[in-house]
């Protein structure tokens, strides 16, 4: 069974980021390997977001007309990771939270992050290279301060990859 198939109903999702300011992005390779996406989801490089929207994969689609008749087939021209949306509390001493404005006022810092998906004792992680933008602070009065930014993924550099560890089949 492929392992996006293995993240069932009721699994909690943390985001983790590589540390640094200079990181060098996992390639795609090690993307899809435990021992190399294992390292970046621990607690000093969680990012505090309030929820984690969807993640994998979002296929794009070409939908063309014939001589002006009805709409045909839809083609796949695309299989890439879905961009993300993250809101989480602003805290300027917060150093990971500084990485990633640094990061968005930059532009060019490819930067590699982990979804844990944990279910019971199964853990499933989602890796992915992408650059931050849209970093915003919304500093709205009589409520918590709150930054917003985006993770845009490089085009295919994401893996799949499960702890043998912590996972086992269900049957």
């Amino acid at each position: 069974m492929a392992l996006p198939n293995k993240v069932l109903p009721g699994f909690v999702a943390s985001l983790y980021m590589q540390p640094s300011a200079s990181p060098t992005p996992l390639s795609t390779a090690n993307l899809s390997v435990v021992a190399s996406v294992s390292p970046i989801a621990v607690s000093a490089n969680l990012l505090e977001v309030e929820a984690i929207p969807l993640f994998g994969q979002e296929d794009a689609v070409a939908s063309f007309m014939v001589a002006g008749s009805r709409q045909s087939d839809k083609i796949p021209v695309q299989s890439a990771p879905a961009s993300m949306t993250l809101v989480a509390a602003w805290n300027p001493t917060n150093a990971n939270l500084l990485l990633i404005r640094g990061d968005a006022y930059s532009g060019l810092i490819d930067r590699t992050y982990v979804i844990a998906a944990v279910e019971g004792a199964n853990i499933v992680y989602f890796a992915f290279n992408a650059r931050a933008s849209q970093f915003t602070i919304d500093p709205a009065p009589g409520a918590e301060t709150q930054c917003t930014f985006t993770l845009h993924p490089r085009g295919n550099q994401y893996g799949w990859s499960n702890n043998a560890t912590r996972y086992r089949d269900w049957e």
